[in-house]
């Protein structure tokens, strides 16, 4: 039933809402096929020290014992990326997200070879699909958290749901303007475990693989700290996921 609300509902928003372009207003996609042509791929990196790594996994000789084994990104927040996902994260155009993930999709696709260890992974059936969490009252204010969104429909591609692992328990002021520095201290101690039980997959067990979704990648702080807390709850594995990372 509420797949076909699902389809109904974005069926309207088609007609009385159809997608343009945000680049130059062009209707039929969010991202024309012209714009699209200034889209700029992300250089896959390491997510510890945070230089190129062609397949996105952490080196060798970088470790860490709470810190992500690798990280996929799709595309540069830049351009006409980054109007598409300030006008989903603000504007409330969540109709786009599954064209956005999609076209993620068929960008790993072409490039199969960088990215067949971060595909690997997230389709073994072992592997749990979760997000950055916000804090309640203001996803509550915003009507809707892009980091599920973009999850959700990753995992409805792949056959699988998104679980509700973290949330955020003080609310911190926006990041966008604070140093790398301000970042790592705002951002420090603010998740935790979902204590709910229907927070977990079924059987109650933290899963031991995941993948943590976020929107972009600026500093790393954010997901770094979510995936510490993942770690010390007794997941082993966690591969980052974001759309977008700044060059």
């Amino acid at each position: 039933m509420g797949e076909v609300l699902e389809k109904i509902k974005n069926g309207i928003l088609d007609v009385m809402f159809p997608a343009r372009c945000v680049g130059c207003g062009k209707e039929g996609y969010y991202i024309c096929r012209r714009c699209e042509g200034f889209i700029s791929e992300a250089a896959l990196i390491c997510p510890l020290c945070q230089q190129s790594s062609l397949t996105g996994e952490r080196h060798e000789n970088c470790t860490s014992l709470y810190g992500l084994v690798g990280l996929a990104s799709i595309w540069e927040y830049e351009g006409v990326v980054k109007s598409l996902l300030h006008t989903i994260k603000y504007n409330g155009m969540t109709h786009a997200i599954t064209e956005t993930i999609h076209g993620a999709y068929m960008s790993m696709a072409e490039d199969a070879m960088r990215f067949k260890p971060f595909l690997s992974y997230l389709l073994s059936g072992d592997t749990c699909i979760t997000y950055v969490p916000m804090f309640k009252r203001k996803e509550k204010f915003r009507g809707f958290n892009q980091a599920f969104l973009f999850a959700q429909e990753m995992g409805g591609v792949v056959g699988k749901s998104a679980v509700s692992l973290l949330e955020k328990i003080v609310n911190t002021k926006s990041q966008v303007d604070l140093t790398k520095e301000e970042r790592l201290h705002s951002i420090k101690d603010v998740f935790q475990i979902k204590s709910e039980s229907l927070a977990l997959p079924e059987g109650g067990q933290i899963p031991k693989r995941v993948v943590l979704v976020d929107d972009v990648w600026t500093t790393g702080a954010t997901m770094k700290e979510c995936c510490k807390v993942l770690r010390k709850a007794g997941v082993q594995k966690i591969w980052g996921f974001t759309i977008a990372r700044t060059p």
